[in-house]
């Protein structure tokens, strides 16, 4: 058996259609414009990479960065060596083909699918009317409005519970049940939508919308918004990441009064909708899921792919391999959080394909013994 190494040029340069920018908290990115990919680069290596000119040995790279003083650190040019060799495994350099974004650890377990590459387009008209309103007292306003509805509708979920009333039959549950469905998927779709109308708002339109399969096994709807990266500042970067659950407190208060408001079919399709719309809030809520939660924290911390990292980190300890070069400086507390969360997030990842395969298993049982599941 025969193995391939990435061999490092011997004067490199980036390719076309690879621009190099800074974004999100200042840092510089590398932009593959061929499959839309961003690179994080550190200050020195980005200082290397400006002096990436096809002419430029690694030792001349290194003596101009040693003149630059860009580091207390004498550069050699075995260091320009080994960066060159990662981009170049990245297909970033002169000579590498540019091709899709190869997925890795759990990501592999949750493929995507674009169905609709010109949302940002169908977002323009409401992207247009929100921008003059997008100031604090709004924003203020309708925050508050999202919590009322969450906090009324849990109240009532509570209260009342989500189950039907006694007597209802089975035909009138499972006629909520499809009415109830398409409902929830337009809210769904505007959830999605207010994540692209806020990126939009911010200068950055969405790339497309599309469908994840969560574990091969649960469909998710999300918006491309991956060149959110290029808005430097925190505050845009979270209110992206919340604009969906703000949007989903507005509606699950509209379901409440609905709810306490009405009876027969209407009341009994509202409650329907109140318990898809809770199992949607604990979704978003969930820190070790791809979830609003979690890009909200990373915005806020200044965390890059927390999760990315922490199965990184928990993979790499496990097998002895050596670390990336950006977690190889973490402090102590902070490598054992990564670790617990990593572990978290597996064990996450074990019960949501377990209780899947269980209520499959449990709906197809009773449905063979004649008992409505």
């Amino acid at each position: 058996m025969t193995t391939t190494t990435t061999t490092s040029p011997p004067a490199p340069m980036l390719r076309d259609g690879v621009e190099k920018i800074v974004g999100m908290e200042g840092l510089t990115l590398l932009h593959d414009t061929a499959n839309g990919t961003y690179h994080r680069v550190g200050h020195l290596a980005s200082a290397m990479i400006d002096l990436f000119d096809g002419h430029r040995t690694s030792e001349q790279i290194a003596s101009a960065v040693n003149a630059q003083k860009v580091t207390p650190v004498v550069v050699r040019a075995t260091h320009v060596d080994a960066l060159t060799r990662g981009l170049a495994g990245r297909q970033l350099l002169v000579g590498g083909t540019p091709g899709r974004r190869r997925r890795t650890g759990l990501d592999r377990m949750m493929p995507r699918f674009i169905i609709a590459r010109g949302f940002a387009r169908v977002l323009a008209p409401v992207v247009r009317i929100v921008r003059p309103l997008y100031r604090r007292g709004p924003l203020t306003a309708a925050v508050l409005v999202a919590l009322v509805g969450y906090a009324a509708g849990l109240a009532r979920i509570i209260t009342a519970g989500t189950r039907p009333a006694a007597g209802t039959t089975p035909l009138q549950l499972a006629t909520a049940a499809l009415i109830a469905l398409p409902i929830q998927l337009a809210a769904i779709l505007l959830h999605e939508s207010w994540h692209g109308i806020v990126c939009g708002v911010h200068g950055q339109p969405a790339r497309g919308l599309g469908v994840a399969m969560l574990f091969w096994v649960m469909p998710v709807a999300y918006v491309d918004r991956t060149d959110a990266y290029r808005i430097r500042d925190r505050g845009p970067r979270v209110a992206i990441a919340l604009a969906g659950m703000v949007n989903d407190g507005w509606i699950m208060g509209v379901t409440t009064i609905v709810a306490s408001a009405s009876t027969g079919t209407t009341h009994l399709v509202a409650a329907t909708l109140m318990g898809y719309q809770l199992i949607l809030l604990i979704a978003n809520l969930n820190p070790l899921a791809p979830s609003d939660t979690v890009s909200a924290l990373e915005a806020a911390t200044g965390e890059i792919d927390l999760r990315g990292r922490s199965r990184t980190l928990l993979v790499s300890t496990i097998r002895r391999r050596r670390l990336p070069g950006y977690l190889c400086g973490l402090p102590a507390t902070r490598r054992i959080a990564y670790m617990v969360y990593g572990v978290l997030s597996y064990l996450f990842a074990t019960w949501v394909v377990l209780f899947v395969v269980w209520s499959l298993w449990r709906s197809i049982a009773m449905t063979v013994q004649g008992v409505p599941s």
